[in-house]
């Protein structure tokens, strides 16, 4: 099994280093994905390769590349193609920022026409809300660069951003007097996502993994240790 799920001896993770998943100390990383990458391997019998990243398309990238064992990270059409998603591990709300000027009040209010909204590209997110949106204007922005949006919004350029709700917390300093719209339009998966092609035996064991951290509370502490709001073990 070892040597299914890490043929080079250590589990390559690949983590998403956005503040609600993982932060660097030193030369370590510590946060929820580097939890869960931990408790994996593990179970798994090997030490955890921790490999961070700025984006999830450079993820994919080198899952294309075979070069990684493992993820977590939100499930998307173009992720797919390259990872096998196993089981959703736990969520992240969604919703709105909007400047201080808005007359936005509600989530429901969003979708209007001449509501522009900006929204992280290639994002589970957008994915949805090009599902749902039908009046408003979505504006793709860089995933790894949510100044993007606020500078958008600031210009008034855009009426309102969208993203997790962690990192709108994060970053609404950035813009005074902005708000937070309440609720959740859509619960981001996060998943467990293993490199394809590698035996039904590996995503067996993701499957059991992600049901035994579930149930024994691993998946609820490490949200717990992270101290990030927004997120929703299941």
């Amino acid at each position: 099994m070892k040597s299914q799920f890490a043929p080079t001896g250590t589990l390559r993770v690949a983590v998403w280093m956005v503040p609600y998943f993982a932060r660097a100390q030193g030369d370590s990383l510590s946060g929820i994905i580097p939890d869960l990458a931990a408790a994996l391997a593990r179970a798994a019998g090997v030490e955890p390769e921790l490999v961070p990243f700025e984006n999830p398309a450079k993820i994919v990238a080198v899952f294309r590349d075979g070069a990684l064992d493992v993820t977590f990270v939100g499930i998307t059409a173009d992720r797919a193609e390259a990872i096998d998603f196993g089981p959703v591990m736990f969520e992240i709300q969604t919703t709105y920022l909007v400047p201080a000027s808005s007359a936005i009040a509600r989530i429901e209010d969003i979708d209007r026409a001449g509501v522009r909204i900006a929204v992280p590209a290639r994002s589970a997110q957008e994915a949805h809300l090009t599902k749902i949106i039908k009046a408003a204007t979505l504006i793709p922005v860089p995933a790894e660069t949510p100044q993007w949006a606020i500078d958008l919004v600031q210009a008034g350029e855009a009426d309102a951003f969208s993203h997790v709700a962690p990192m709108l917390a994060g970053v609404q300093g950035a813009l005074p007097g902005s708000r937070i719209l309440p609720g959740s339009y859509f619960n981001v998966p996060i998943a467990i996502g293993v490199a394809k092609g590698r035996a039904p035996a590996v995503a067996d064991f993701a499957r059991t993994f992600a049901a035994h951290a579930k149930q024994t509370g691993i998946v609820r502490d490490a949200i717990a240790r992270a101290g990030v709001t927004g997120l929703a073990s299941l």
